[in-house]
């Protein structure tokens, strides 16, 4: 288990560096599994493309990042960073007399046009790093068939999904927010996942639905959970594996309903009669820790 986490995330890494990934925000969603291996899907609400808008965001200055050293003038030529005085090395043991002791020079309080020159370097060299991390970005996501950053390129995308079954209405509503309402009726005679996103080749399901030899199905919701989402709850225990893992923005309520005869489930209440079959529901939010699983028996 510790070897295929350990897979799972060195495949994710290039999407974790960008913090591009796809999942639910505000949502309820509903299976109805029949014995008869038809099955009826619903997703209503958002799914979001979690991008960390503070990391292409330019870091603010202050003065007191400012630095200047007595007998060294800090204005230099425009546009370049401040030299930092770094201690000369330690002379190598045993070849001639050791180096003196180094004395580091002494800071000294920055003129107004030392300070407004550093400013001024320090904010150019912000905008060119925050610029690259925003185009990076945009290419990994672009890359895993996901839609760039930019509105444009989500609008676009959207409107890609409406070609495919299911999708009933995808709206772009900015910030990486998508509002979608998805119909499906299909079989759970063979594995079925939502989303299946057009060109994406790497992708962790919201639902997921599998069959088993013996005809049973195992129906499991990876991206309904809190947390550090799907990767970080499938990592624990692995050192340092969760950092930098987006935060699940997953909020709502799904619920799997079955005339079939359910098996085991993790749910926190258990199975209830209703006049479709017996129910299962989980709450999700920030706290949810445990990913949805049920199996049933058809």
């Amino acid at each position: 288990m510790r070897r295929l986490s350990k897979l799972l995330f060195a495949i994710a890494a290039p999407l974790l560096l960008t913090g591009c990934l796809w999942g639910p925000g505000k949502f309820k969603s509903d299976l109805v599994l029949h014995r008869d291996g038809s099955f009826v899907l619903d997703y209503r609400g958002e799914i979001v493309l979690q991008i960390p808008q503070d990391e292409f965001s330019p870091k603010p200055w202050t003065d007191s990042q400012a630095y200047c050293y007595v007998g060294k003038s800090s204005l230099q030529s425009p546009g370049t960073l401040p030299v930092v005085i770094a201690p000369p090395p330690p002379a190598p043991p045993g070849l001639g007399t050791p180096a003196p002791a180094y004395v580091p020079p002494k800071q000294r309080t920055c003129t107004p046009a030392e300070i407004a020159q550093q400013r001024q370097a320090f904010e150019k060299n912000q905008a060119t790093t925050a610029e690259k991390k925003r185009a990076d970005a945009e290419n990994m996501a672009k890359m895993f068939g996901m839609p760039g950053i930019d509105d444009a390129s989500s609008r676009e995308f959207a409107a890609k999904l409406m070609k495919y079954a299911g999708w009933r209405s995808v709206t772009y509503r900015g910030n990486g927010v998508f509002d979608v309402d998805y119909h499906f009726v299909g079989s759970a005679k063979q594995d079925f996942v939502f989303p299946a996103l057009p060109d994406n080749d790497f992708l962790i399901p919201f639902i997921a639905i599998r069959r088993r030899a013996d005809g049973s199905v195992l129906v499991t919701a990876p991206e309904f959970v809190g947390g550090t989402g799907p990767l970080g709850t499938r990592a624990a225990g692995l050192a340092g594996s969760t950092k930098g893992s987006p935060i699940s923005r997953a909020n709502g309520r799904f619920t799997v309903t079955t005339d079939g005869e359910i098996l085991t489930n993790n749910s926190e209440d258990g199975p209830s009669a209703g006049p479709r079959g017996r129910a299962l529901h989980w709450d999700i939010d920030a706290s949810s820790k445990k990913i949805p699983e049920t199996l049933i028996r058809l």
